[in-house]
């Protein structure tokens, strides 16, 4: 039997969810606290969650990746294992899919409506990434923003959302650059629903790990 696989390191949080590829069901999703540079332990806890059904990286034939909005080195660090783990092996299809659609995938979205997914931007701003429901799945709008205080204030007047989701970890942060009013109508979440990764459809396996979320300009160095 071949599986799927998502990973995810763009938050605090590691992210791993597995499934089978060809019924879709779920087997499982976790999450550890986990970052960046401190990821040391990434890969043998991956082979330890998939131990418990039997599992090896040899039998997983698609992959996503998380590819934020988040942090740089988390987003890289994960493409960059998943394209080793891929590696002279022609059967297995890669992708990447924002976080922020597992992280808009916390509410109930009617049709034809939008999302705003925040996060802490770091020096005093937020990042913005949008998300629309359409054909009955979140997908991205194409309109991501950087904000500070006083350009949240005048966003939020001209763009009106019916949902704003936020990972609650972040939430001094970003209550620190919006208005109350906007505030007050944020869905926090504890950390991404890591198995919606595998069960996004919008989005192809094109084989492209190149393809993250840089709302912000990485400094590569």
């Amino acid at each position: 039997m071949k599986y799927s696989a998502a990973i995810d390191l763009s938050g605090k949080f590691a992210g791993f969810a597995l499934a089978e590829t060809v019924s879709g069901k779920i087997l499982l999703s976790e999450h550890k606290a986990m970052r960046g540079r401190g990821s040391s332990g990434l890969s043998d806890w991956i082979l330890e969650l998939m131990s418990k059904f039997e599992i090896t990286p040899a039998q997983i034939d698609r992959w996503t990746v998380g590819s934020g909005p988040g942090s740089f080195t988390g987003m890289r660090l994960v493409a960059a294992l998943v394209t080793g783990m891929a590696m002279g092996r022609d059967n297995v299809k890669t992708r990447c899919v924002p976080g922020a659609v597992a992280l808009g995938g916390a509410v109930e979205v009617a049709e034809g409506e939008k999302v705003a997914t925040v996060f802490d931007g770091r020096n005093k701003e937020i990042l913005l990434f949008e998300l629309l429901k359409q054909y009955g799945e979140l997908t991205p709008s194409g309109k991501t923003k950087v904000l500070n205080y006083e350009e949240a204030q005048i966003f939020f007047a001209e763009n009106h959302y019916q949902h704003i989701v936020a990972l609650d970890y972040d939430t001094v942060n970003i209550e620190a650059v919006l208005q109350p009013e906007e505030f007050a109508k944020i869905h926090w979440v504890k950390h991404l629903a890591f198995e919606k990764l595998i069960e996004c459809k919008y989005k192809d396996f094109d084989n492209d790990l190149t393809d993250l979320v840089y709302i912000r300009p990485a400094v590569f160095s």
